[in-house]
């Protein structure tokens, strides 16, 4: 009896491997690459590690403010070139996003509380489908960040630009320094520089596409019950059954708002971010040829691969998170249908409810309130663009002499 015993009771090794995993973020690899850039989200227990990830916050933020500052203290001494400019506004925009979300970082913590729970709720199979996207989307964001940082090996530098302003303060040590020397030195210092602005940017962006695609699933699992296509006029269970959808429906779009109250401003600085970046880019790479054109194209198909993924891919996850709760709402149709349920008159009303709410108050995300993500939206950015991209070339006259000749 005894050997039994021993043999059904859990080990402690058991235990304990069960308790990590149920702890265990689904995003937490996301999660672990922002604390490498210096932005800590999740409180620690440790109070060293408390300290250790604050001091390091506060030294990577006062960098990245400082280059933001230099780049803008650069122009008023210096013509403003295009490309320059380009990779100026991402700067500012990594600044902002940064900024943005750290003081939404209660909220953000909320979001990613909401996002555990819900993916516990999935099956194993689910939940490994899921943590499989989540590493190749990560994969995918380092990838542009070493690329980023390796192009700053792989041309000359910008001599005017490079070596104005330090990109940090370590610059006033090694600028005294031989040539040789002095060009590895301004090298290293901009894959740093590239390494916290883009990675930072990248990192955050990979976060929201995760984000939104783990939003869908939030209403995933609340599908009517069989119940509700079997009551009848007396059934009152019928109407307990459409009021507790209705609350859970209503959880859902809260959900959802505080997720979009995190990243809608955010979202405009990478929209505002992209748009420029294109407009100032086009015009860099129609200008004549000089010795950094070929750096200057290759940043350009580096940054502008990064915009479009970032637009398609937020633009459809958005949209489904969108189309989940229409298809959640479309579900009460079939109850209305039925003969019996034709006179139930509170029954009518509590559904009628939900519709009218989902009008005036639809589920889904924004940018900065004010226009949502969907589909639409980025067919009327590719519009733009392409118009831009048109006019541009029209009126460049170099431009037009490349195409004549």
């Amino acid at each position: 009896m005894d050997l039994f015993e021993r043999k059904i009771s859990p080990s402690s090794d058991f235990l304990s491997r069960r308790r990590k995993t149920s702890d265990r973020h689904p995003l937490r690899i996301i999660l672990n690459s922002l604390t490498v850039l210096g932005l800590k989200i999740e409180d620690s227990n440790s109070s060293f590690k408390r300290v250790f990830c604050f001091t390091y916050f506060v030294i990577v933020l006062l960098c990245m403010h400082y280059w933001a500052l230099s780049d803008v203290a650069w122009y008023f001494r210096n013509q403003v070139k295009e490309d320059m400019l380009a990779e100026s506004i991402t700067v500012w925009a990594s600044v902002c996003t940064v900024d943005f979300l750290m003081l939404k970082r209660k909220d953000l913590l909320r979001v990613l509380s909401i996002v555990k729970k819900e993916t516990e709720k999935l099956s194993p199979d689910e939940q490994r489908k899921y943590q499989k996207f989540v590493w190749k989307v990560c994969g995918a964001a380092w990838l542009f960040i070493i690329l980023f940082m390796s192009q700053n090996f792989m041309f000359i530098l910008h001599v005017d630009y490079d070596r104005y302003f330090s990109n940090t303060p370590l610059f006033f040590f090694y600028r005294k320094m031989p040539e040789t020397q002095l060009n590895i030195y301004i090298r290293i210092d901009r894959s740093i520089e590239n390494l916290y602005i883009h990675g930072l940017l990248t990192i955050i962006i990979a976060l929201y596409i995760l984000l939104c695609t783990n939003a869908k699933l939030w209403i995933k699992k609340c599908n009517l019950s069989s119940e509700l296509h079997l009551v009848s006029e007396e059934s009152t269970s019928s109407l307990e059954d459409v009021r507790r959808y209705r609350n859970i429906f209503d959880q859902f779009t809260k959900k959802i708002e505080l997720l979009d109250d995190v990243f809608c401003r955010i979202v405009a600085v990478w929209l505002l971010m992209i748009l420029v970046s294109l407009c100032v880019r086009i015009l860099t790479i129609l200008n004549p040829l000089t010795e950094n054109t070929d750096r200057i194209i290759v940043s350009t198909l580096l940054v502008l691969s990064r915009a479009t993924v970032t637009l398609i891919s937020i633009s459809i996850v958005a949209e489904k998170v969108h189309e989940a709760s229409v298809s959640y709402i479309r579900k009460l149709d079939s109850i209305l249908k039925m003969k019996s349920n034709a006179k139930n008159i509170a029954m009518y009303q509590e559904i009628q409810l939900i519709y009218t709410k989902f009008t005036f108050f639809p589920t889904h995300l924004t940018v900065w309130k004010f226009t949502s993500l969907n589909r639409a939206f980025l067919m009327t950015c590719i519009g733009m663009m392409s118009t831009y991209v048109i006019i541009c070339i029209q009126l460049n006259p170099n431009a037009l002499k490349g195409i004549m000749g």
